[in-house]
């Protein structure tokens, strides 16, 4: 993957094979041409009014999974300490939801349907269906432990463009491990998101579907980074993408530090970040990480279908090493371009400007209007702040590497 005056560029070969042929045979697709020419052509403004690109809906905090990995549900997890502080977990009121998409529309925004874990939100499939009345694209991110259910109702709609799954383990064991069931008991998560991604692939090509994309996730972790090639090999014939992410991940010393910097900008201490600071990292071995990556580029050239994505996209030994210890360098991606497309929604209805550190709220949708917070003083606020630089946590976060 290259950039574009520090922006996330699609792959090429992903771009070859799937998005031109998209936008070849469905004349709705176009829709999503006006965002490209925003995002690497039109110079930002921060105090202008501008179409929202994507609405990432976070509809709930629960998950029947807990991965080490994660900023939520890990081992410093931000909803564990909610749990803690005898919080009440939330998720997103569907009315609420269908007043948003209803209000949107005219902006063809996509939505990325998000959790904790977005199949155990009972309106998913309406959601969908929703997003279908107007012609509107969405993907889901999840662990697939309970999408079999759905996953047909869901294609049918015509809406679901992208299925992310999450795959960390090449076989039953390893991925088992690292994504163990939340009540305790044998997880078996490797052999449903395997069933899964056969399953749409085959509906898909009975039905001589181009999308969903099927994009398997990776995070390179301590337990997988010497076998990247094989988690690979297992997804080459039947997904389009593959995502590789290092893993956005803080050090105690930056967190420090952004909670001095936040709130000389922003007026408040931030906590959401501290679920941030994991372990799972730490022993990523940049030597065998890089050979792996060349393993993968290797088994993967000139193949017509999966394409493998690493992000950021870094590659050689010595950028690995520094990624991992050096959390000054930002990569190559030296301002947050998300914010000037994406409105995340967390499940009590707060809008804010941040994926992954969600500490500063612009408004909630449950009393206020949509375009009224994306336009309001706040959210340009945030914008004209992050001109002045990243924040210490951003250096390592996928809405900025990613993006």
């Amino acid at each position: 993957m290259a950039k574009f005056r520090g922006k996330a560029l699609v792959p090429t070969q992903f771009a070859l094979n799937n998005i031109v042929p998209l936008l070849c045979s469905d004349i709705n697709f176009w829709s999503t041409i006006p965002f490209a020419v925003r995002k690497y052509f039109i110079p930002h403004s921060p105090q202008k009014n501008i179409p929202v690109a994507q609405i990432s809906l976070r509809v709930n905090e629960v998950c029947n999974l807990r991965c080490r990995s994660c900023g939520q549900w890990g081992e410093n997890g931000h909803l564990q300490a909610k749990l803690t502080r005898g919080e009440k977990l939330n998720q997103l009121d569907f009315d609420v939801v269908k007043r948003v998409i209803f209000e949107t529309r005219r902006d063809k925004p996509v939505y990325y349907i998000w959790g904790g874990e977005p199949t155990m939100w009972k309106p998913l499939v309406p959601l969908f269906e929703e997003l279908a009345k107007y012609k509107l694209y969405g993907s889901i991110v999840t662990n697939a432990q309970a999408i079999d259910q759905n996953i047909e109702a869901l294609i049918a709609t015509g809406s679901l463009l992208v299925l992310f799954l999450s795959l960390d383990g090449w076989d039953s064991r390893s991925q088992n491990v690292m994504r163990s069931a939340a009540s305790g008991q044998q997880s078996d998560n490797f052999e449903k998101t395997m069933a899964v991604i056969q399953k749409v692939h085959e509906i898909k090509k009975r039905k001589n579907l181009k999308y969903p994309f099927i994009m398997p996730i990776t995070v390179i972790s301590n337990e997988n980074f010497a076998h990247l090639a094989d988690i690979h090999r297992l997804v080459l014939d039947t997904t389009q993408l593959h995502p590789f992410y290092y893993g956005w991940f803080i050090t105690p010393e930056r967190a420090a530090l952004h909670e001095k910097v936040f709130e000389e900008r922003f007026g408040h201490k931030p906590r959401n970040h501290q679920g941030y600071l994991k372990s799972c990292f730490n022993d990523v071995d940049p030597v065998e990480t890089a050979r792996q990556i060349a393993e993968i580029k290797r088994i993967s050239r000139g193949r017509a279908k999966s394409t493998p994505q690493f992000l950021p996209d870094i590659e050689s030994q010595a950028d690995i090493r520094r990624y991992y210890a050096d959390h000054t360098w930002h990569c190559g991606y030296p301002s947050c371009e998300s914010i000037y497309f994406i409105a995340e929604v967390s499940p009590d209805g707060r809008i804010t400007p941040c994926r992954d550190y969600q500490d500063y709220t612009c408004g909630n949708i449950n009393t206020e209007s949509f375009y009224d917070i994306w336009h309001g003083e706040k959210f340009k606020k945030f914008r004209v702040e992050m001109q002045k630089g990243l924040m210490p946590v951003c250096t390592r976060c996928c809405g900025l590497q990613g993006f």
